[in-house]
């Protein structure tokens, strides 16, 4: 907000888009923050990182794949994430939400982008995609878009039980 009124104040060309980290895991920042900037001046979300590093395909349930992102050397920051308490709570979550992917015949990976997509908040969503055939298969989420229908929602909803909310009660 501050960028787009500085430009304005000054005479300059405001920003028309907000790169910003967004998936099932990381919603406060869009869900929250960006409301103002994208319904009152109409700045508009490209978001990344949809299948947070690769968490969210599920490659991750069982341990570390030894040819994963994880595993490489420089990502160890990655595999202390998966390993963390955290970590083993999101795969138990993840594990529920592939259920809603069997259900809608996706994959995991296409739920998760799919679900980014159908924000309207979200104007781009930015793949991470390390090889055509994950690219292939993330491309194909936009056939799963759609199917995300308020029930479907409120089932992710439930199982995610992370919805940020602004606390409007006082401080005492």
């Amino acid at each position: 907000m501050e960028a787009y009124s500085v430009a304005r104040q000054f005479n300059l060309i405001p920003p028309i888009a907000e790169q910003t980290e967004y998936n099932v895991f990381q919603r406060e920042k869009v869900e929250l923050n960006m409301s103002d900037l994208f319904f009152k001046i109409g700045v508009g979300t490209m978001t990344w990182s949809p299948l947070a590093c690769g968490i969210l395909t599920g490659k991750y349930v069982n341990g570390v794949p030894e040819n994963s992102r994880a595993a490489e050397k420089g990502y160890e920051w990655l595999n202390e994430r998966i390993a963390s308490e955290e970590g083993r709570r999101q795969q138990q979550t993840i594990q529920e939400m592939a259920q809603i992917a069997d259900k809608l015949k996706c994959s995991l990976a296409q739920l998760c982008i799919a679900w980014c997509l159908k924000n309207d908040q979200v104007q781009c969503v930015i793949l991470g995609a390390s090889s055509v055939t994950q690219l292939c298969e993330n491309i194909q989420a936009l056939q799963v878009v759609p199917k995300i229908t308020p029930y479907i929602i409120a089932e992710l909803e439930t199982i995610l039980n992370n919805k940020p909310y602004i606390n409007l009660e006082p401080i005492r």
